[in-house]
């Protein structure tokens, strides 16, 4: 066995705004792995980004080292590309482990997970976690439009996140289309918009990828009649949905 470094070994017992964020970035851009070679099991987060992992080390009350993956020729398609440098937050403890295969989070993943059955009142903490993983926020000025992409190698996870989204913001669901590598949901402005002041709304803490908060705000700067647009569901009839939905 390795050195045992803090950590809160209770984080994904009980649900809270930052455990929902740190599970939908898991859900995204994490993995678990079984070392029975070692008597271990971990936790790994990646990101190329290094300030969401310190984020989360703090949300955990983390003790464990932010490692750096250098960048590798890797081959795709038959063309070789070198990839991003990279960081890699690696936690063993098999009580965390555990925790997460409960919640559906299980080994390789990336094609085969469900959405977790997720609180409605940390629904848009799931939702950012993911978006900030997995998925990305586009400005097109030419033609003044926003877009919000999520990705994904499960099909089955993209209808199911689609359907949440659909209920909880008050937009409709969107179909899943493959990239030939994965395959992705996209939200055009009309929805682009409402769905990030969702995400965004009443964020208490500082867990969301700065970059990408950003180019939201940009968008709205540039772009002032967005500001006040809501959509069109009442939040009466968003939040009956979303209850019915995320609790059965």
């Amino acid at each position: 066995m390795g050195i045992k470094y803090q950590v809160n070994r209770d984080f994904f017992k009980i649900w809270s705004s930052p455990m929902a964020y740190v599970l939908g970035f898991i859900a995204a851009d994490g993995s678990l792995e079984d070392a029975s070679y070692l008597r271990g099991k971990y936790l790994r987060i990646c990101s190329s980004d290094r300030e969401i992992l310190e984020k989360i080390k703090i949300a955990m009350d983390s003790a464990h080292t932010i490692a750096t993956l250098k960048p590798k020729e890797i081959c795709m398609y038959g063309k070789k590309y070198i990839s991003k440098e990279k960081y890699m937050l690696r936690i063993g403890s098999h009580e965390i482990y555990n925790d997460l295969v409960k919640l559906g989070i299980t080994l390789r993943k990336s094609k085969t997970i469900d959405l977790p059955k997720v609180p409605l009142d940390y629904a848009k903490d799931f939702f950012r976690g993911y978006l900030d993983g997995d998925g990305c926020i586009n400005i097109y000025e030419k033609k003044r439009r926003l877009s919000v992409t999520f990705t994904s190698g499960s099909e089955l996870f993209l209808r199911q996140l689609t359907g949440a989204i659909s209920i909880s913001v008050g937009i409709r669901a969107h179909n899943v289309f493959s990239n030939n590598r994965a395959f992705q949901i996209k939200y055009s402005t009309r929805e682009a918009v409402p769905l990030l002041k969702y995400i965004y709304s009443d964020v208490a803490n500082e867990l969301y990828l700065n970059r990408k908060h950003r180019t939201f705000l940009d968008f709205v700067r540039l772009y002032p009649k967005w500001k006040e647009y809501y959509g069109v569901v009442p939040k009466w009839l968003r939040e009956l949905s979303a209850k019915q939905l995320f609790t059965g």
